[in-house]
């Protein structure tokens, strides 16, 4: 069984078996990115000196996380939206005076003041594409 040496104490790494144990066990809760995590953060946790409990934490919330974001792509899709539109795609050359009112209106003030937004203009101006943004989780 291989080590890693810490500047305190000697931690034996992951057996083969363990691994493989721990692959099957996700794949049977149908958690599969469980596995990569669990690899990604196992030398991280022994050079900091994770808890059993803080190391099985991180990496339920890492399947937590890209299941809640792989669901979100699923209702997205499921509920016939269409192309996922982004600040970033946002044409400000067409609009260069509105990137101001845009960069506002994306802080999200209006939600925590309970305000409405109305956009007005003419057509080709913008409001639909922003209209239709969508936030994705991270």
């Amino acid at each position: 069984m291989a080590t890693k040496t810490t500047a305190t104490t000697v931690t034996p790494a992951a057996s083969p078996e363990a691994i493989k144990q721990i692959a099957y066990l996700a794949s049977a809760l149908k958690a599969p990115r469980i596995t990569e995590a669990a690899a990604r953060l196992a030398d991280q946790a022994r050079d900091a000196g994770w808890t059993h409990e803080d190391y099985l934490a991180a990496v339920l919330e890492r399947e937590v996380s890209a299941r809640n974001a792989s669901g979100a792509q699923l209702r997205i899709r499921a509920a016939g939206f269409g192309t996922v539109k982004t600040l970033e795609d946002f044409d400000f050359q067409a609009q260069p005076g509105i990137r101001q009112q845009i960069a506002a209106l994306a802080s999200g003030g209006f939600l925590t003041e309970a305000r409405n937004v109305v956009l007005l203009g003419p057509p080709g101006t913008g409001k639909t594409h922003y209209a239709d943004l969508r936030v994705m989780p991270t």
